[in-house]
This record gives structure tokens, sequence and C-alpha cells, in this order.
């Protein structure tokens, strides 16, 4: 019998149950439920949640009140913040008007950019019989519910979840979004705690600990403020790790889910093959097909000969962005190694072209390829070093594409960070904080090199960290002989 919550437990369960709460509200109001509904619904849930919750937190919480007195009162601040955040982004979800609930009021360009403009118009492009749904001139220069149009990138069996959207919430953009909201929020909480409850002891608490600063962190909250799908796929990435330690099958859908629809959580696909773990990678290979088929008859083959002949030559040659790399803030806050000589050509470098930009993204590839054979090669030590190897691969993943935005992009480096005890302190873990929040404080008006330079010490981070532990994970050790056999997230 579990031991009775002390306020400790049920203050922790309650402010994880509000910000869920908060997130599930926005929506079901985007499904269509009438307030008068949505509010009984919500905090029925999320009181039954929080006592649920508390109950199963690690006892080891108990007193921490009266232990650490100082460090229970920040780690109450930070968990305030980020709740206060979430009302907010909430707020902006429901009334997209109300720029003061953004999260960077002050910056235009944010309040008006909506990721998902991309996905709804892509997925009524094909159900309305359109041949090339990659075509810019069927998105330059419109806007929806004041929202200016982004350009649609991704492959066509993508389409299948914004068309689920689209049917949930009965096709208006702005349901679409908040349903969207919900479900990439619920999502990247599910995934941050389901890790955290399959890890060691010690590695919970470490998760526990930290989890605000991952939720309260400027690459989640800008990510989830503009729709972008990078966050609910990365999520769903993870959730597969602690799937396939249930049941293979699950565990398969969920990783295959997310690599027909963003291609770069292969990594993990390539990662498994390594680890010779030829059951997951069966399944992972049926769903994959499976949902490519479904894809297939769905957007139709037009769409397919489109993203294959048109789309992704402009997509490997940086082509299909050519209107962020002409904007100078754009460039500078790119993650990706592609976009490090077009960095040093804005400075004024001579010969720093697409071309050298290929190079540099190929070398970088093959290099994750290498890293991921590497890691495979060898059994984790713990479910902390299984959950870290796992999230690497794919933050160093979402860095292939040419264009790889801070705004969202960094969420896998703030994750990996606030998770590892072994290299980062919670001190050390702060200071990364920091160095990956506070450059997005910094104006997109500012000059080129000032936002070159306050982004740069996240991009060096974003490759260095995710590639330190992939190579610790396939160096020779003394393998310890509980931990990797006792590992819940060590795939067998």
């Amino acid at each position: 019998m579990r031991p009775t919550p002390g306020p400790e437990r049920l203050t922790i369960a309650a402010l994880i149950g509000a910000c869920a709460a908060l997130a599930g509200a926005v929506g079901l109001w985007g499904a269509g439920l009438p307030p008068v509904a949505v509010v009984p619904i919500v905090t029925g849930l999320g009181v039954a949640g929080t006592f649920l919750l508390a109950s199963r937190l690690p006892p080891a919480l108990d007193g921490l009140l009266r232990k650490r007195r100082l460090l229970s009162a920040a780690w109450f601040l930070v968990a305030l913040i980020a709740l206060i955040q979430t009302a907010r982004l909430s707020a902006f979800m429901v009334d997209p008007a109300a720029h003061r609930h953004s999260i960077l009021p002050g910056d235009p360009w944010l309040v008006r950019h909506c990721c998902l403009t991309a996905y709804t118009e892509g997925a009524r492009l094909v159900s309305e019989g359109e041949q090339n749904v990659y075509s810019e001139e069927l998105y330059a220069g419109r806007s929806v519910d004041s929202f200016t149009v982004d350009l649609y990138h991704y492959p066509p069996t993508f389409l299948l979840l914004p068309i689920a959207m689209r049917a949930i919430a009965g096709g208006e953009f702005l349901a679409v979004r908040a349903v969207w909201f919900s479900a990439s929020a619920l999502t990247l909480m599910l995934a941050i705690g389901w890790i955290a409850f399959r890890l060691e002891p010690a590695g919970r608490l470490r998760v526990i600990g930290t989890a605000p600063l991952i939720w309260s962190s400027m690459p989640v909250l800008v990510g989830l403020q503009m729709s972008n799908v990078q966050i609910l796929v990365f999520a769903t990435s993870t959730l597969a790790l602690v799937l396939f330690s249930l049941r293979a099958p699950a565990g398969a859908l969920a990783l295959a889910a997310s690599m027909v629809a963003k291609i770069f959580p292969g990594m993990l696909f390539i990662y498994l093959v390594a680890r010779r773990r030829w059951r997951v990678v069966a399944w992972t290979t049926t769903a994959g097909v499976v949902l490519t088929l479904l894809a297939f008859l769905v957007a139709g083959p037009a769409s397919f000969r489109a993203f294959f002949e048109y789309q992704l030559p402009r997509l490997s040659s940086g082509e299909a962005f050519a209107t962020p790399f002409s904007r100078e803030f754009a460039v500078a806050r790119n993650m990706a190694p592609f976009g490090i000589p077009l960095k040093l050509g804005a400075l004024g470098v001579p010969g720093m072209t697409m071309g050298v930009g290929r190079v540099v993204s190929m070398a970088y590839l093959a290099g994750i390829v290498a890293l991921a054979i590497r890691a495979g090669r060898r059994r984790p030590r713990s479910g902390t070093e299984a959950a870290a190897v796992w999230l690497s691969l794919v933050s160093l993943g979402t860095l292939a594409s040419p264009f790889a935005p801070g705004n969202y992009v960094l969420v896998g480096l703030v994750w990996l960070v606030c998770m590892n005890r072994e290299l980062f302190r919670p001190a050390s873990a702060v200071i990364v904080w920091l160095l990956v929040s506070l450059p997005f404080l910094v104006s997109r008006e500012a000059p080129f090199v000032l936002q070159a330079a306050a982004f740069f010490p996240a991009q060096i981070l974003a490759i260095g960290v995710p590639g330190v532990i992939l190579w610790k994970a396939g160096s020779n050790r003394a393998e310890d002989p509980v931990a990797a056999e006792q590992s819940a997230l060590a795939l067998g």
C-alpha cells in the first residue's frame, strides 16, 4: 500500500494537473465543447489526476520542504512561472487578438507567425485535388485569421495529422490551432513524465526537480505558441522509447508515425538496427509501410510525385528555404550546420554559399549516422543513459535540415541538460538554460552580428552535448551489472 502523499507531492501534482487542465481546456474548446461543459470536465479530471499522480510520485519527496527550504522555494517559484506561462499561452490560443498573452508581446513577427497555417493549408489543398501542394505561389502573400501563411515543406505522409485535426475541429483554423496546442502540450507533458517514471530513482528525482525549467524554457514556450509540429514529433518519438519497453507494436507505431511525418526520427531506426533489435525494427517497418499506404490513399499519388520530383531536391539544396534565408534574423537563429557558411557569408567571408552548406550538412549527417551506430554497439548502463541516447539522436536529427530555427529545435538540448546528472550539475543545467533562453529576448531588428553571437553558444551546445553523450555511450567501459540489466528503457 502506498503511503499517503505529503504536502510536497500534493503540491507538485497540483501544479502539473493545473498545467494539463489548462492545455486540455483549450483543446476541448477547439473541438467544439461549450465553456459550460469544458470547465466541469477539466476541473474534475484535474482534481482526480492530481490525487492519482500524487500517490505515484516518489515518497522521497515527502519532508523535502522541511529539509531543503530554499531549494523547495526555488522549485515552487519556477513551477509557478511555468503555470503562469501556460495560462498565458492558453489565453492566446483562444484569442489570438490578445497580443499581450504572447510569450514575447513586443515581437510582431512571433505574434503573426503560426506554422500550423502551412499544415492546414496543405491539408485543404490536397483535399481539393491540388497537384503540387509545395508550390510557393499557393501560400505566398496570404493570411489566415491574422496569421501569415507559411510554406508547406513536409512529406505528404505528414498530412495525415492535420487532416485528422481538421476533422476533429471542424475545419476552422482557430479551432484546429486550439486542438493542436492541446495535443502538443499534453503529449510533451506525458513524454517528460513517463520517461521520468521509467528512470532509476535518482534520475526520476532529477527530472521532477528540473521539469519546470524544461517547460518554462523559451524553445518549448515559443514552439508551442508557433504551433510547430517539431514539439509533437519530438515528444512522440520519445514516447516510443517507453512504449517499446511495454509493447513493441505500440512503440513501433509511435516511432513510425514520427518518421513518416518528419524524417529526422529515422536516426532512431538506424540506432535500433545497430542494437540488432530485429523484432522492433520489423514492427516499425511494418507500421511505416501501413501509414505510407494510408497517406497515399488519402493524399493521392500526385502529392507523392510532387514531393520526390519537386520538393525533395529543393529541400536538400536549401532552395526551399530561400524565403527565410533572405531574412537576417532567420539566418542568425538557424541552428543547423548547413547555416554556418551562410552566417559566415553574412559576416563578409567570401565563398560561403549554399553549396558549401550542402557539403557541411552531408558531413554532419554522416557523423550522426556514425554516432548512432557507435552508440548502438553498447547496451545503455542505466535508464538515464538509454533516454539520453534516444533524445540525443532526435536532437541531432532535427539539425540535419538546412533550416533548423532555434525557436523550437533546442527543446531536446534543454531536456537533455536538465535530465543528465552525469554531465550537468544543477548549477550547470541552469547556466545552459539561460544560454538557450535569453537569446530569444534579443530583438529580431537587432544587428545581425548581435543576434548571431547571442545564439552561437546555443548552437554549439545543441551539436556538442548530444554528440558527447552518444560518444560516451559507445565507449568501452566496465558494465554496471545491475543498471544495464534492470534498466526499463534499455530495449531488452
